[in-house]
C-alpha cells in the first residue's frame, strides 16, 4: 500500500511540473497518433512508466481518465525503436 502511495505522490509530482504536456488520453492519441488501446499497451506490459509517462489524478476512476505526458512519451518510444522520429 505504502508504494502504491508513493508511485500516486511521484506521479503527481510529474505531474505538476509541465502540466502542457499531460493530457487526457483523446489528446494524446491525436498527438501521438497512436491509439487507446495501445497505450494501454505500452502501460501494461510495462513499456510506459507511471510517473514519467502517465498519471493517475484523485479524479481518476477509469483507465481513459489517465494523463498522459506526450512529450515523455515520444521521447521515450523514440529511443525505443518503437515510433520514428519523424514522428
Amino acid at each position: 500500500m505504502l508504494r502504491l502511495i508513493t508511485l500516486y505522490v511521484h506521479a503527481l509530482f510529474h505531474a505538476m511540473s509541465k502540466p502542457a504536456h499531460w493530457v487526457p488520453v483523446q489528446k494524446a492519441e491525436e498527438v501521438l497518433g497512436i491509439d487507446r488501446k495501445t497505450l494501454f499497451k505500452y502501460r501494461d506490459d510495462g513499456t510506459l512508466k507511471l510517473g514519467p509517462h502517465f498519471a493517475a489524478f484523485p479524479e481518476t476512476r477509469s483507465r481513459d481518465s489517465y494523463r498522459w505526458n506526450t512529450v515523455s512519451v515520444k521521447k521515450h518510444l523514440q529511443k525505443q525503436g518503437m515510433m520514428s522520429l519523424a514522428a
